[in-house]
C-alpha cells in the first residue's frame, strides 16, 4: 500500500468515526443547524435576520453546542455565534420515546 492509499484510509476513518459520533450526540441535542459552511447540533438556537448597509443577514447565536468538524479537538462548546449572509437551516430533532 503506497502513502495515498494510506492517507485515504485514514480519513475515510475519521469521517466515519465523526459520523458515529455525530449519531451519538444528536440523541442529546434539540436542533441542528446547518449553514454554508458547516453543522452544528444545539438545545438553543436564536436566529436574528440584521439589515446591514450591504444587505440583509443572520446572526444565530447557539447555546450547548456541538460542531461538526473533524479537525476541531473539542467539538463541545457552551456557546458559539455564527454569522451568514446565506440560508441558515434550523430543524427540530425528533427523538423516539423510551
Amino acid at each position: 500500500m503506497d502513502s495515498i492509499d494510506e492517507l485515504d484510509m485514514f480519513e475515510a476513518d475519521r469521517r466515519l468515526a465523526l459520523y458515529n459520533e455525530y449519531r451519538e450526540a444528536a440523541r442529546i441535542f434539540t436542533y441542528y443547524v446547518e449553514t454554508e459552511l458547516r453543522a452544528y447540533l444545539a438545545n438553543e438556537v436564536h436566529v436574528e435576520p440584521v439589515a446591514g448597509s450591504g444587505g440583509t443577514y443572520f446572526k444565530v447565536t447557539l447555546h450547548d453546542v456541538w460542531i461538526y468538524e473533524a479537525e476541531r479537538l473539542n467539538r463541545f462548546v457552551p456557546e458559539t455565534v455564527i454569522y451568514s449572509v446565506n440560508d441558515v437551516h434550523v430543524q427540530t430533532l425528533k427523538h423516539e420515546e423510551q
